[in-house]
């Protein structure tokens, strides 16, 4: 494939949660994100190294509320600082308010921390390939899965002193309900895989320049999300369990047993990560080991509800090449 000569950008998006989540000064910020990885229980922030690790190919971050949990955040990103500096980042995120299964945008993101350039000739290239609607202006306004990585992002650029901007690539992925329904991986052909494709293309020909960013939060369960039942230990204890196997099946890379876990209950838990995570298994399929490092069960006693999620590496599989393509 070929990647189109630069054209003119197409406008800017403002972030929606500077000032509430997180500090609207740029000043304030840096110092907020710092703090993130000295809080107890964190993944501290490894000092800039010549050594660069050659075997992280992107990561697993929640998209929870800052303030809900640092430690979550941090030790999603804190190993990004000795990882090769990319030059784009793909960021596959969840659509919360889009009216589309997928939904790509070519528009900046301004934060407290500067200027943030999507990838246009990317997201022109893949509108090409696609034969379904894949843009939803209004589902990208605001949207925090896209917002919270990259802020953190241009947070790590600025710890190692990389003054370049943050180059990203949004896909928000929706929750492929049908095919949960059947407990059955999405067929060849359908939307689900011309995107998956050409995002593998995409991937392939950036090679090393690009990192993949999952943003994605776990199960959310109990009367605040619209189920009739409170949140006790015991559904504690057998979500944590639901969703470790759950886990198993993508770190098995195994899509099929992933919508076959999914479906016996149709997904009655709400995990909200199941498109991006359907995507990273068919356009990485053998090629990227994912290695959880934090979990979390967010629970509320004031509502009896809870918010589950996930920190992680993706990681290149042995035996394929260091040099970051992926082929």
């Amino acid at each position: 494939m070929a990647i189109s000569a630069p054209r003119r950008r197409r406008g800017t998006l403002p972030c929606r949660c500077a000032g509430t989540c997180y500090p609207s000064d740029g000043r304030q910020a840096l110092s907020y994100f710092r703090s993130f990885f000295s809080a107890p229980g964190a993944a501290p922030l490894p000092p800039p190294s010549l050594q660069r690790r050659t075997d992280l190919l992107g990561v697993l971050s929640p998209h929870i509320d800052f303030r809900v949990s640092q430690r979550a955040y941090a030790h999603a990103f804190a190993p990004l600082v000795n990882a090769p500096e990319a030059d784009v980042y793909l960021v596959l995120g969840v659509g919360h308010r889009s009216r589309l299964e997928w939904s790509i945008d070519d528009r900046d993101l301004r934060t407290p921390l500067g200027l943030a350039l999507a990838e246009v000739e990317a997201v022109e290239w893949l509108r090409t390939q696609l034969s379904f609607p894949c843009h939803d202006s209004e589902a990208h306004q605001g949207e925090h899965s896209i917002e919270f990585p990259i802020v953190l992002l241009q947070a790590l650029h600025a710890f190692r002193g990389d003054n370049r901007p943050v180059r990203f690539l949004p896909v928000l992925c929706g929750g492929l309900f049908e095919w949960v329904e059947q407990g059955k991986e999405p067929c060849r052909n359908s939307p689900f895989d011309e995107l998956a494709t050409s995002l593998h293309s995409l991937w392939k020909t950036y090679g090393k320049r690009m990192q993949l960013i999952l943003s994605i939060d776990g199960c959310h369960m109990g009367p605040r999300f619209g189920h009739p039942f409170a949140i006790t230990p015991i559904l504690l204890e057998q979500t944590r369990r639901w969703e470790e196997q759950l886990w198993r099946t993508v770190e098995q890379r195994d899509l099929s047993a992933f919508f076959a876990h999914l479906g016996r209950e149709r997904n009655i838990r709400f995990f909200d990560g199941v498109g991006a995570l359907a995507l990273l298994l068919r356009i990485a399929e053998s090629r990227v080991r994912l290695k959880r490092t934090y979990h979390e069960q967010w629970f509320e006693e004031g509502d009896r509800s809870v918010v589950t999620f996930t920190s992680g590496l993706l990681q290149r599989s042995e035996g394929h090449p260091s040099d970051g393509a992926v082929t």
